[in-house]
């Protein structure tokens, strides 16, 4: 959880207000700039009253201070100045080391001169019969009171509204993050008091980003508000708040109905929530993912509650998106295990604990090996061998995929060159991330690399994603249309996995389509799987681009591959991905099975 000094910061540099905080020393410990400006100085942090007031006034603040100090709240006009008070509320506040503080607002602060007018009432008193003298007194000081009484309910009321304004979100309305850390905190307490648990779920919008770019920021913020009216209308929710960007974050309360029942009604608010939103004359479809923690079962604090309901939404976009998950400790198992991944990845690379595997290409007609791929394999010291899948998507997530290709590259190179020097292989088949292909001067670099080291172009083929091309089309055609006119071999990897934006294959320079594994694998169990293998074949030859099928294992799916005229094929059936040693001498012995 932030502190309570920090969740104050925030609250209070959204407000107009002076507002300072001091520690248990009558030291300044905060001030916002409308503070510092009142006293003409930002060099106030670690001093105390005595630095700017003469002592008889530091006396009273100290002892107004005390008594905050010993759990009251006070509400006083101070002078802090020649013919200025400040009318100033002061709250006990508990430090992060646990100690006392306080922290106080300054609701207005009074020009006037109040003194010259104490005295001319005094003067004006005993001008007057003694009878009279009293009542004179009395009267004035109540139409003084009455006014500052006034004066205090306006400031106040002001002092709601721009809390208030602090707290909402422009955009839909709903509270933001200042609000909902605000309902959490009430919600805990309430939760102790009554027994009752409640949950926090944070919910977001799948690939909001596509629906800017295709229909306008406006129709963006349309949709934010509809979903967060949807909301804030589903039964036992009672408090919604947009959390940012896309993502909002909610209160409720939770019927004693057992986790299967609860995680149904779940499902079931999702899909009320993400219905299609009419806009002018058209609908936008959406989905959303959805992830909840409940209170006081997994945490008993906001913080560590947040944290794991996020864990959940993210579990929950990982597994599909469009899903509701609720969190349990496994869960959060599994994230320490892929933040401590994610935090050893730089180390790793540094002291080559990342290293190259390869895995043969074997030509479908002749069944001689044409290439290698080279693959990343990492074993992790501690945590064992890190499956290849959640290493690439960690890397991603840690935006050092283009660090852990460069490494594998730079190894890799040196490692088959002398297999391609002397024609145990013909090419060597590179995976470029997305971060590398839309890079300015990738391929520039990549081709100097390859000169350095007396490697032929026409011996590389680089492996691309489907996604990576997508996300910027102009600069990753200007990479690879430089890679191909040099020589280089370019693969489209995955195909059929993803968006098949068919003008992607028209326009840029492939060599080769990469058929993913899950369509071989499901071959003999859908009979549409093999009819569109045949359909991507006649695509191929209509391209003029070959065939690489990936995932063979067994006989009948290498006997169909063949059948349809596939040009190329890598799987278990003929190795699996291996290191340097052991693949330099697999490639010798099938050499000898094949001449």
């Amino acid at each position: 959880m932030i502190s309570a000094l920090e969740h104050l910061r925030q609250i209070f540099d959204a407000l107009p207000y002076p507002i300072f905080a001091k520690n248990g020393k009558h030291q300044w410990i905060y001030g916002n700039a409308a503070f510092e400006q009142l006293i003409g100085t930002d060099d106030y942090i670690g001093k105390d009253d005595s630095a700017y007031f003469p002592m008889e006034q530091v006396k009273v603040f100290r002892t107004q201070d005390r008594r905050v100090f010993g759990g009251e709240e006070s509400l006083n006009e101070e002078e802090i100045g020649e013919g200025l008070f400040a009318l100033t509320r002061k709250i006990p506040l508990t430090l992060p080391d646990g100690s006392l503080g306080l922290v106080a607002i300054i609701l207005a602060t009074l020009k006037s001169d109040a003194a010259t007018t104490d005295r001319a009432w005094i003067s004006e008193a005993l001008r007057r019969e003694p009878a009279e003298q009293k009542q004179h007194l009395e009267t004035s000081w109540s139409e003084r009171h009455e006014e500052l009484q006034q004066r205090l309910t306006a400031v106040e009321s002001m002092h709601s509204s721009t809390l208030q304004i602090a707290r909402t979100d422009a955009t839909t309305g709903l509270m933001n993050r200042l609000g909902f850390d605000a309902e959490i905190e009430k919600a805990i307490l309430a939760s102790k008091e009554s027994g009752k648990p409640f949950g926090v779920a944070f919910i977001d919008v799948d690939r909001f980003k596509q629906i800017n770019d295709r229909f306008g920021h406006a129709s963006g913020d349309k949709v934010l508000t509809v979903v967060g009216r949807r909301l804030n209308e589903l039964p036992d929710v009672f408090a919604v708040a947009r959390w940012g960007g896309d993502e909002f974050a909610l209160l409720t309360e939770l019927p004693n109905i057992g986790l299967e029942a609860l995680s149904q009604g779940f499902e079931e608010a999702r899909q009320y929530a993400f219905r299609p939103v009419k806009d002018g004359n058209r609908r936008i479809s959406i989905s959303g993912s959805a992830g909840m923690a409940v209170y006081p079962d997994d945490a008993t604090d906001a913080e560590e509650l947040m944290r794991y309901a996020d864990i959940a939404l993210i579990r929950a976009k990982q597994s599909g998106r469009g899903r509701v998950l609720i969190f349990d400790h496994k869960l959060n198992d599994a994230e320490k295990r892929r933040t401590r991944i994610m935090r050893d990845l730089p180390e790793a690379i540094a002291n080559g604990e990342i290293v190259p595997y390869y895995q043969p290409i074997i030509c479908t007609s002749k069944r001689t090996v044409r290439g290698v791929e080279a693959l990343a394999r990492w074993t992790h010291k501690e945590l064992g061998p890190i499956d290849p899948a959640e290493l690439f998507e960690l890397a991603h997530m840690a935006a050092m995929a283009s660090d852990v290709d460069k490494h594998l590259r730079t190894v890799a190179l040196e490692q088959v060159k002398p297999w391609l020097d002397n024609g145990l292989i013909n090419y060597l088949s590179l995976n470029i991330s997305p971060q590398d292909i839309v890079c300015e001067d990738f391929a520039e670099k990549f081709l100097g690399r390859l000169k350095a080291m007396e490697i032929s172009p026409q011996s590389i083929c680089v492996e691309i994603l489907e996604s990576a091309i997508v996300s910027d089309l102009g600069l990753a055609h200007a990479n690879l249309e430089q890679l191909s006119a040099a020589g280089v071999k370019i693969a489209l990897d995955d195909y059929g996995t993803e968006f098949s934006n068919l003008r992607a294959l028209l326009d840029l320079p492939l060599d080769k389509l990469k058929l993913d594994q899950s369509l071989v694998r499901a071959l003999g169990t859908n009979n549409k799987v093999g009819n569109l293998l045949i359909s991507i074949m006649e695509l191929a030859k209509a391209l003029d681009v070959r065939v690489v099928a990936e995932g063979i294992e067994t006989r009948l799916q290498s006997s169909f591959i063949t059948s349809i005229g596939c040009d190329l094929m890598q799987g278990y059936l003929f190795s699996p991905p291996l290191p340097y040693a052991q693949m330099n001498e697999w490639l010798g012995e099938y050499r000898e099975k094949v001449a």
